[in-house]
């Protein structure tokens, strides 16, 4: 007989009590809030906990909100964090206009900006898992799911099944191109291998601090490699790096959680609507567009481009210059702009490159650090658009990059066949029936 036989009928039933959070940063709220909005068509109550600012967001989406500032003011979202220091975001930025990130990691040396930084993010997760605590206490939910860079220490305290949720690209669930590398899964072996020694030199000091976080509840430091009870890996099946062979064990992947727009549609803007040529959507992603510096080298280019531009020009976008074909503001709708678009300029964080997959639109990504860097070569090998890489940025050949994936017709096509692919993938109700059966079973996937 099954897990699911063994259980009563009522309780096959009955509506789970589910608890969801993530990192208090953009993309990996979005995911949650997709998963969440899964589970709530499927009847469940849910609570997702985090910062005031997204409150009428989840309220929207039919779950229960809980403000995590009514239980501690000391917990820092990471965004905030990152951009309390400009010169440390600055930094990055620069790097990564300068530099290959081989290079980048042969140059970088841990700086006092960079231990005070992971001694913030330490005294905020210590604070964050005490509330987790507290709260699962109080709720008593049927499962918890959090998306974190690594496991929390909460989670593995909590007398509740947890689910771990990554929002960025799975290359660390694969034996192949070391995470954060940008190198394609066709080069070869070799060229990974430094990339991967001065990675392993760098984590092991990050890794040493959230080990201090979790000595601190009593528990001992996990990495993604076998989660407890499920991982979900929010990453298109078509993108997948299936010629990898399979993931670590008790990862499923999702393919979609494309949150809902909040508005319904997007008027273009009277200053572009009457003018000639396609219509274009670059955005940088909240924290490369801290930088107005970034976005003001792309901008410029675009300035003489024959098409029109929408661009979403982040918190500082009042040091942002726009032209005549252009129209932007500091925070745009960017579900709702998408499907108006000829082509999506990108960061390439994995949370807008699924955006923009879904909605059927080429992509040029400009990665800057992280798993943008993956994502942006995933989109050359797929052959899903053109990839510029910002230590080498030549103006001219990013206003030709444009003109060949907007005349593509194979770009078009392919991105034509994944995003049909992701609408009718079956992996939503997948991995929500195994979310129901670890919060009924309380056991893990085999």
């Amino acid at each position: 007989m099954s897990e699911n036989n063994q259980l009563s009928n009522s309780d096959q039933d009955r509506p789970l009590k589910v608890f969801i959070t993530s990192m208090l940063a953009t993309g990996h709220f979005n995911s949650c809030l997709g998963i969440g909005s899964l589970l709530k068509k499927r009847g469940h109550d849910i609570y997702f906990a985090h910062l005031p600012k997204n409150q009428s967001i989840i309220e929207r989406q039919g779950m229960k909100f809980i403000n995590l500032l009514d239980y501690s003011s000391e917990i820092v979202p990471v965004e905030e964090i990152l951009m309390s220091d400009p010169k440390f975001s600055k930094d990055q930025i620069e790097d990564a206009c300068k530099f290959h990130p081989l290079e980048q990691m042969k140059q970088k040396k841990t700086e006092d900006k960079d231990v005070l930084f992971m001694q913030k993010i330490e005294g905020t997760t210590i604070k964050e898992s005490e509330v987790m605590i507290k709260l699962v206490n109080e709720l008593k939910p049927d499962v918890c799911i959090a998306d974190y860079g690594f496991p929390a220490p909460w989670m593995k305290v909590v007398d509740v099944p947890t689910i771990q949720v990554m929002s960025v690209a799975p290359t660390e669930l694969y034996d192949g191109p070391p995470p954060g590398s940008g190198y394609s899964v066709h080069d070869s072996q070799e060229l990974w291998k430094e990339f991967k020694t001065l990675k392993a030199e760098k984590m092991a000091e990050i890794i040493a601090y959230a080990a201090k976080t979790n000595e601190h509840f009593g528990v001992k430091f996990e990495d993604n490699q076998c989660p407890k009870y499920l991982g979900i890996y929010v990453y298109p099946g078509p993108l997948d790096y299936k010629e990898l062979g399979q993931p670590k064990p008790r990862w499923i992947r999702l393919d979609s959680a494309v949150r809902l727009p909040e508005i319904s549609d997007f008027i273009i803007p009277e200053k572009l609507a009457n003018k000639p040529g396609k219509l274009i959507y670059l955005s940088m992603g909240t924290l490369a567009s801290i930088n107005p510096d970034l976005l003001n080298l792309l901008i410029e280019s675009l300035a003489k481009s024959p098409h029109r531009f929408i661009i979403s020009t982040g918190r500082n976008g009042d040091q942002v210059k726009l032209y005549d074909n252009m129209w932007g503001d500091k925070f745009v709708n960017q579900i709702a702009i998408l499907p108006h678009i000829d082509l999506f300029i990108t960061h390439a964080g994995s949370n807008s490159l699924i955006e923009g997959l879904v909605a059927a639109k080429p992509l040029i990504a400009i990665p800057v650090l992280g798993d943008q860097l993956d994502n942006g070569q995933r989109v050359v090998d797929l052959g899903l658009g053109a990839k510029i890489n910002l230590w080498e940025f030549n103006g001219d050949k990013f206003l030709e990059a444009i003109e060949n994936v907007l005349t593509d017709e194979k770009i078009h096509e392919n991105v034509a066949k994944i995003s049909g692919e992701i609408k009718t993938s079956d992996s939503t109700d997948k991995v929500c029936e195994t979310i129901e059966q670890i919060a009924r079973t309380k056991k893990p996937i085999i």
